[in-house]
């Protein structure tokens, strides 16, 4: 993209980690942001939710919850990614919806994520759920299950098996049914971002991941999946740049006037992705903007997207520091 500006600041405090955005309901436009946070040196990662400006960030925002389920010590956790009821009302003026993962100490492999879904206010008083695929919908024994992204009535995630190690794929839980489907295109498939079409209520999504393509390489995709049918169309393969070979994965999506924004990530580093509809409903080529934290000490990712914004980690002297990078045209 030609003319294409990139400015950066940081958000949020040293440790804490940005992983996703959904605007909010409510005056000055306030975002919710999902991450986690270390609350002492060394200590395992725990959930983090944030309301308030995306920029600057408001420190009366901030809410360290721990996940709460019968007879589990949860010891780490972290949210992936929230919705808000500026664009599902079920979910309640004032509170949040937000999916991620959690271990616990009692589990046959401690080591192993759960994924979860909280819903409810910023307090942690809200609704904790578990969600494991179930193997017979898998096809074996679940390793771990980590859920990234939720919007109406659909969470988003992967999977992998117990054995074989690198059997993983995707999955959509469907609130409402409490079920769950196997989405797979290929090896490794994972779905990190959801976006509903059409408004509340829609059965239309689009669904943002990767997975192993034909040639051995990692692809980024886009999809259409109608919740009613459980039918997926317009699948479409991204590659960094459209150069074929170099690994690429979609980590969010956000809805723009033109089309969707993505956050991407690939083997020469981050991306801000567009991409539009053709006449006949399916997706058009990207247009791709570097994005590189000018002064860290080492690869910036990018975790999510919101409108002309993306935000991801990058290292510092201090630790790690989430950022926002903001793309004008």
């Amino acid at each position: 993209m030609s003319d294409v500006s990139v400015t950066y600041q940081t958000i949020l405090s040293t440790n804490q980690f940005v992983t996703g955005v959904r605007q909010d309901t409510g005056t000055d436009h306030p975002v919710v942001l999902t991450g986690n946070y270390q609350p002492t040196q060394g200590a395992q990662p725990q959930a983090l939710l944030y309301r308030g400006p995306l920029v600057p960030t408001d420190s009366s925002g901030y809410a360290y919850l721990t996940p709460v389920f019968k007879s589990q010590t949860v010891t780490t956790s972290t949210f992936y990614g929230p919705n808000t009821p500026l664009f599902n009302s079920g979910i309640g003026k004032g509170n949040a919806r937000a999916v991620g993962s959690y271990k616990y100490a009692e589990a046959s492999d401690p080591t192993a994520d759960h994924g979860m879904m909280y819903e409810g206010a910023f307090d942690g008083s809200g609704k904790w759920t578990a969600l494991d695929i179930p193997k017979d919908v898998a096809g074996g024994i679940v390793f771990y299950t980590i859920a990234h992204s939720t919007m109406g009535d659909l969470v988003v995630g992967n999977f992998d098996l117990t054995e074989p190690h690198g059997s993983a794929a995707a999955f959509i839980y469907d609130i409402r049914t409490q079920s769950f489907s196997k989405l797979s295109l290929g090896p490794l498939t994972t779905a990190y971002g959801i976006w509903q079409n059409g408004g509340d209520g829609s059965n239309a999504y689009t669904i943002v991941g990767g997975y192993k393509g034909e040639t051995g390489i990692n692809v980024g995709f886009v999809l259409d999946y109608d919740a009613e049918t459980k039918k997926i169309s317009n699948v479409t393969n991204y590659s960094y740049q459209g150069k074929p070979g170099i690994v690429t994965h979609f980590e969010g999506i956000s809805a723009i006037e033109s089309g969707y924004c993505l956050a991407a990530m690939a083997d020469p580093g981050t991306a801000f992705v567009t991409i539009g509809r053709n006449s006949d409903g399916t997706f058009t080529d990207a247009k791709w903007v570097p994005v590189a934290y000018p002064t860290s000490d080492g690869p910036s990712t990018g975790n999510t997207v919101i409108d002309n914004n993306l935000m991801g980690i990058m290292t510092t002297d201090s630790g790690v520091q989430s950022y926002l990078a903001v793309i004008k045209a």
